[in-house]
């Protein structure tokens, strides 16, 4: 069900510093539900660089709430950087999480919109120093997972890894392909389909069970799909 309802939201109170030489990027945006508030909200991380393209100051970051519709910056002591990449978000249980990087590797980035404060979680040892090109990230059956593939002549194949809810400990589901055509899974619709992002700007539905699979009546741009999933 979709409300087919818009909202245009309020102009960002984060400014850099020099308007002559300085600019922002966003590097992340999520939005989810806050049950301490009763509100829906949204947070964005926004990146300051100079005129050579350097990060001059740590990121800043700011929540809207949609019911006051004002932004409102808050502080945070760890200096970061989220890495936006396709089909990277998630919104589960009142977090969102993002695929991120730091000096020591990938790991994922979380927020929690009811106390406003990031964390970090791990990702499995195999993947810390892993290309992003063919990782995203999605729900299945209340557990983040991640989609990890790798590439032999013209096929894919997908490693499938699910995080033990609470645990923070992952374990290979399962994998699936080799495929053709393909350029990375972007959610689980159920525990049996997942659609998948076709090389041609298609959407297909796979069935992981039965192996079948269908072209989806959804067409875009070729390697330009991301998906954010939102469990409220």
């Amino acid at each position: 069900m979709t409300t087919e309802k818009f909202r245009r939201l309020p102009s960002s109170i984060l400014h850099y510093e020099d308007p002559d030489t300085d600019s922002s990027l966003t590097d992340c945006v999520g939005f989810g539900y806050d049950s301490k508030s009763g509100d829906f909200k949204v947070v964005r991380v926004v990146q300051f660089r100079d005129l050579d393209g350097e990060y001059y100051r740590p990121p800043g970051v700011e929540i809207l709430e949609l019911r006051k519709e004002r932004w409102r910056e808050i502080e945070f002591s760890t200096y970061m950087h989220i890495m936006v990449t396709g089909s990277t978000q998630v919104h589960h249980e009142e977090k969102s999480y993002w695929w991120s990087k730091n000096i020591e590797g990938n790991l994922i980035r979380t927020f929690d919109l009811s106390e406003e404060i990031f964390g970090e979680i791990s990702v499995p040892d195999n993947l810390v120093e892993e290309e992003l090109l063919y990782i995203s990230m999605g729900m299945l059956n209340g557990s983040i997972v991640i989609f990890h593939g790798s590439k032999a002549g013209n096929e894919k194949t997908f490693s499938v890894w699910e995080m033990e809810k609470d645990v923070f400990s992952w374990s290979k589901l399962m994998t699936i392909g080799p495929f053709l055509g393909v350029e990375k899974p972007l959610l689980f619709v159920s525990s049996d389909e997942l659609l998948i992002e076709a090389d041609e700007g298609q959407v297909i539905s796979y069935h992981v069970k039965t192996h079948v699979t269908k072209v989806i009546p959804i067409k875009g741009r070729p390697c330009v799909f991301a998906d954010i999933f939102c469990q409220f």
